[in-house]
C-alpha cells in the first residue's frame, strides 16, 4: 500500500472510531483492510517486522484521527447534543438495511435470529441496570473500571463492522466525558481506555475473524440486534419547530452517508 494512502486511510478509521454507524470497522471493510488486519492481530507475535511494515503508518495515523474526532465532536456534542443525536441515528439507521441484506443472503438456520433477540435483550438489561453500572458523573474520571470497560467497547467495536457501542456510551452519558478525556490526553481516561481497547482488539481480533467466517450468519444478525437496540436507547424525542426540521436534515444526512459506505463495502467474510 502506497505510504500517503496507508496514513490518509488510516486517519479515516481513527475519525470515524467514535461515530456510530460510521465505526472504523466498516471504513475497514471498504477499504478491503479488514481480513489482512484482522489476520495480524490474531497473531500479534507472529511476523512482528512485516506486519509494523504494513500497519504501523496506518495506526498512528489512525490515533491522530482519533485525537482529531475527539477534539471535533466534544466541542459539537456539548453546544448541539440534540442535534448530533439525530446525526448519529441517521448514520445507524443507514447501516440496517446492508445488515437486513447480509442477514438475508447468509441464509443459515432460523434459530440464528437468537442472536439479534439476544443483543437486544441485551441492550434492555443494560438501560434496566444503568444506576448500577454507571457511578455518578463526578466519579468517572477516576473509575479506571468504567474506562477500560468503554475502551474494551471501543476495541469490539473496532473489529466487529456495524458494532458501534458508542449509543451505549450515549445512553450511559460517558459518550461526553470520553471525548473530552481523549481530546484533552487526560491520562485518568485516555491510558484506561487505550489499555481496554487494545486488550479487546488483541484478545477478539481472532474470535471476530472466525465468527464471520464460519457463522456470518448469526454474527450478522447480532450486530442487527445490537443496532436496532441501540437506537432504542438514545432516541430522545422529536423536539419540533425549527430545531425539528435540523434534526429531520441531520437524520436523512445521515442515514444517505452511512447507507452509501455500507451498500459500498462487501461483507468482512467476502473481504478476503
Amino acid at each position: 500500500m502506497l505510504v500517503s494512502l496507508q496514513i490518509f486511510r488510516g486517519f479515516l478509521v481513527g475519525l470515524a472510531g467514535l461515530l456510530p454507524g460510521l465505526c472504523g470497522s466498516t471504513l475497514l471493510v471498504l477499504f478491503g483492510l479488514y481480513r489482512p488486519l484482522t489476520a495480524a492481530l490474531a497473531h500479534p507475535f507472529a511476523n512482528v517486522r512485516r506486519n509494523l511494515a504494513d500497519f504501523g503508518l496506518f495506526f498512528l495515523a489512525a490515533g491522530v484521527g482519533i485525537l482529531v474526532g475527539s477534539w471535533a465532536l466534544a466541542a459539537l456534542f456539548a453546544r448541539h447534543e440534540l442535534p448530533m443525536l439525530y446525526l448519529f441515528i441517521g448514520f445507524m439507521l443507514g447501516a440496517l438495511p446492508d445488515l437486513f441484506r447480509h442477514a438475508h443472503r447468509t441464509g443459515g438456520h432460523p434459530a440464528n435470529w437468537l442472536a439479534f433477540a439476544g443483543m437486544l435483550l441485551l441492550c434492555l438489561a443494560l438501560a434496566a441496570l444503568e444506576s448500577r453500572l454507571v457511578p455518578r458523573r463526578e466519579a468517572l474520571a477516576d473509575n479506571w473500571t468504567v474506562w477500560a470497560t468503554a475502551g474494551a467497547g471501543i476495541g469490539l467495536g473496532s473489529i466487529v463492522p456495524g458494532a458501534s457501542v458508542a449509543f451505549v456510551l450515549i445512553y450511559f452519558g460517558i459518550y461526553q466525558p470520553l471525548l473530552d478525556g481523549v481530546a484533552r490526553l487526560d491520562p485518568r481516561i485516555l491510558l484506561p481506555v487505550v489499555l481496554g481497547a487494545g486488550a479487546a482488539i488483541l484478545l477478539f481480533a481472532r474470535v471476530a475473524d472466525g465468527l464471520f467466517r464460519k457463522a456470518e450468519s448469526a454474527a450478522t444478525r447480532g450486530v442487527l440486534g445490537l443496532v436496532v437496540g441501540s437506537i432504542g436507547l438514545v432516541y430522545p424525542g422529536w423536539p419540533g419547530g425549527h430545531l425539528g426540521l435540523v434534526c429531520l436534515l441531520l437524520l436523512a444526512a445521515g442515514f444517505v452517508l452511512s447507507a452509501l459506505l455500507n451498500r459500498l463495502s462487501p461483507s468482512p467474510a467476502a473481504a478476503a
